[in-house]
């Protein structure tokens, strides 16, 4: 409010209960081994970042249409990981009018004043086979908050696929509070889907 960060769904297992947000610290530099991991490029016409509400009790589907990513993966070698999803805030498009028209002003993503949101990893933790947890900041309107991704990936030869999704509250996100602090209008809740395919560099 990959298979890749929508990244912002411009889609990223499952979670089944929100996520508590809190602002976080300035970021620290994420943990780098000696040697980086594998560089990927992003397949842009086979990923998404898309998300879902409900806008006036009516369920509501959309994606960012232009985002970009730097991912660095190697299953091997987490503490050399990373990524850093950009999307541009005025690219959500959801095809219904009344969401349209409001998500870019000043009281939701403020797009003019903010065009990108930004989610950059600090570590990367594995959970299981082909299971990981991101934990990074996500920047929205330029505050800085704490998110947890799960996600899962599967590589054969040089194509991965990635898929994670995450449960934000747009009221710990500051998005709408003029409009519908109370959430009486716009779900507090919104599903952000992160799906993105990559070949190795």
């Amino acid at each position: 409010m990959l298979k890749v960060l929508t990244v912002a769904s411009l889609a990223l297992a499952a979670l089944t209960a929100p996520l508590n947000l809190a602002v976080a610290q300035p970021a620290k530099k994420a943990p780098v081994s000696k040697a980086a991991a594998a560089g990927w490029t992003i397949d842009a016409r086979q990923s998404r970042i898309a998300f879902s509400t409900k806008w006036a009790g009516t369920a509501v589907n959309g994606t960012f249409r232009q985002w970009s990513g730097d991912i660095k993966f190697d299953p091997n070698n987490l503490a050399g990981s990373q990524a850093v999803i950009t999307i541009m805030t005025g690219s959500a498009l959801t095809g219904v009018k009344e969401p349209d028209d409001n998500l870019a002003t000043a009281d939701w993503f403020d797009a003019r004043k903010f065009p990108t949101a930004r989610y950059v990893t600090q570590s990367i933790r594995s959970v299981g086979p082909g299971r990981y947890v991101a934990d990074g900041v996500l920047t929205v309107k330029g505050m800085n908050y704490r998110v947890p991704l799960p996600f899962t990936v599967a590589i054969s030869g040089n194509v991965a696929t990635m898929t994670g999704q995450v449960k934000l509250d747009r009221i710990a996100l500051k998005l709408g509070l003029e409009s519908d602090a109370g959430a009486e209008w716009v779900a507090r809740e919104t599903v952000v889907n992160v799906a993105v395919r990559a070949t190795r560099k």
